[in-house]
């Protein structure tokens, strides 16, 4: 399955720029509110250079790069939870990611028809309360769902309740499910809820033309608040990224050496991602294709094949495992075996960057 992510944000803060720099989409754009009404949904091949060191070495019918998903919502308002705005119609979309994008406005533009003066924490906590503010109307119902099992003494409705109850008390104060410590039953039994505030958010810095490294006032408070609450960040500037995208290669690439700008944003939101997420890439190779795959650190042999096709884990059997490096450097699989560096691995392998896999599998 791949990867996928929520962009969020308040009105006018750059959400639909960044999508469409991120996934060369064309979702509407302009310096009033609401100009995105429904959730624009696109799927982007994951930049990949090993790919392309693979098939120096194996010839193959085609190439496959990993997948992320992008979700960007309608923007979120104050009192999003209760109905207001459009954007908390459209918050399931986002639920149902892996990660947040929260995009935050870190430059100055007065045709925006902003009120107040730009300020990334107080935004960031605004639009957080809304989220904590939803996830309470949905945990309150779960409360109420299991208390009558638990009053009964059924033991797994008496935990659940537990569980909701800690969580209800700390969105009560407007807390982020993420800041506190889980046990894993406890996110177990919090998993179905489909809870915003638990899933891991990398705070975008929307920041202007001439501040593309985040040095500014603005970005350093969304990097202090990031580091406060152990997230992390990365500065973008939407425009600049959106006017990148639209160029030919040629005049790209001259732009981004007079700015300074050595990669795209993709690029290193997707990194920054990964991160977030604990995720890392392998590789399977052949004749047909030879392609790239998401997992989480720490995955073994049986869940990674399990990528590929779901009966493929309780099926495993082995796997013929060599890295992309040793395949540089011995040029080919056959030099890779005859060198003694094809390794055999079992269920209990764990799964390494850059690792290429052919499985085998049973009946």
């Amino acid at each position: 399955m791949a990867l996928s992510c929520g962009i969020v944000g308040l009105p006018n803060v750059g959400k639909s720029t960044l999508f469409n720099a991120l996934t060369g989409a064309d979702a509407g754009v302009g310096p009033y509110a609401f100009v995105t009404t429904e959730p624009q949904v696109s799927v982007v091949g994951v930049p990949e250079a090993r790919l392309a060191v693979i098939n120096g070495f194996i010839e193959t019918e085609k190439i496959i790069k990993a997948e992320l998903i992008v979700v960007d919502i309608p923007a979120l308002t104050q009192g999003a939870y209760k109905g207001e705005g459009m954007g908390n119609k459209f918050l399931g979309r986002v639920k149902e990611t892996d990660a947040i994008l929260h995009v935050v406005q870190c430059f100055e533009r007065q045709d925006l028809g902003r009120e107040l003066p730009v300020n990334p924490k107080s935004d960031i906590e605004g639009l957080e309360l809304e989220l904590a503010m939803a996830d309470l109307e949905t945990v309150d119902r779960n409360v109420e769902r299991v208390s009558k099992k638990a009053r009964a003494g059924d033991d797994a409705s008496i935990f659940e309740k537990e569980v909701f109850e800690r969580a209800q008390a700390h969105l009560t104060d407007g807390g982020q499910l993420r800041h506190l410590e889980w046990k894993p039953k406890e996110l177990e039994a919090l998993r179905p809820l489909f809870l915003l505030t638990t899933k891991p958010v990398l705070y975008v810095a929307n920041v202007s033309d001439d501040d593309v490294d985040g040095v500014s006032d603005f970005a350093a408070s969304v990097a202090a608040h990031a580091e406060e609450s152990g997230a992390s960040w990365i500065p973008v500037s939407c425009d600049i990224e959106g006017e990148l995208r639209s160029m030919d290669a040629d005049d790209r690439e001259m732009f981004m050496g007079e700015l300074g700008i050595t990669e795209l944003s993709l690029p290193r939101l997707i990194r920054a991602t990964y991160d977030l997420l604990g995720m890392q890439t392998f590789f399977t190779a052949g004749e047909k294709e030879i392609r790239a795959w998401n997992i989480v650190r720490g995955d073994t042999a049986p869940v990674a094949a399990g990528k590929i096709h779901s009966d493929f884990e309780k099926a495993f059997i082995k796997a013929e495992v060599y890295s992309v490096d040793e395949l540089v450097e011995h040029e080919s699989e056959a030099a890779i075996k005859a060198a003694g560096k094809l390794r055999i691995e079992g269920k209990d392998y764990v799964m390494q960057e850059s690792d290429v896999v052919h499985f085998l599998i049973g009946k």
